[in-house]
């Protein structure tokens, strides 16, 4: 698994490299230097995690860097969202089923104990909620910052923003369902 990390990785920096570079050759067509620059920073966010005291496991950070492929580098560095219409749902649907999994590895660090399956489902949710909001307000910023449309790539602003928020609670009620079994194994 530690070899497919670092596959995803080299691939993700190379890929924002890449069109980093194209952004100064006029005439490529290339105009988001800042989401190239984040597409080169996002890969090393779970080192960073685990820099600051966070234990971020294996499995889940091979997800995250699965995710960034079709969110970041498809979706807002190739512009997937303008080409395939529900391309920017099913990314902010998986979203939310990624950051309930993370919720999960959150809680688990923090608590150490397997009851209070409410709580934890209720923060999960909560969590994936205050992560969409964050990205959302990206957004915003980044139209108001850099004159971008990222907020209307398929109907305007508010309707595009609350799609994405009630996706990714959807995508997140199903990986808090997923995360958080109901039914516990015995031992």
């Amino acid at each position: 698994m530690k070899v497919i990390i670092l596959l995803l990785k080299i691939a993700i920096v190379i890929t924002g490299s890449v069109l980093a570079v194209l952004y100064f050759i006029p005439g490529t067509g290339f105009t988001k230097i800042w989401s190239y620059l984040a597409t080169l920073a996002l890969p090393f966010a779970m080192d960073f995690a685990r820099l600051i005291g966070i234990k971020v496991s294996k499995r889940f950070e091979l997800a995250y860097l699965l995710f960034i492929i079709p969110a970041m580098v498809l979706g807002i560095d190739f512009d997937v969202y303008k080409i395939i219409y529900p391309f920017d749902k099913i990314v902010h649907t998986l979203s939310g089923t990624l950051t309930a999994f993370g919720a999960r590895e959150i809680i688990d660090q923090a608590s150490g104990k397997p009851d209070q399956m409410w709580f934890k489902a209720l923060f999960s949710m909560a969590f994936v909620a205050f992560v969409a909001a964050i990205w959302e307000c990206f957004e915003f910023l980044m139209d108001q910052v850099t004159g971008t449309n990222m907020q209307e790539l398929i109907a305007p602003g508010i309707q595009d923003t609350m799609y994405d928020m009630i996706v990714a609670l959807i995508g997140g009620a199903i990986g808090t369902v997923l995360a958080f079994p109901v039914v516990r194994k015995k031992a």
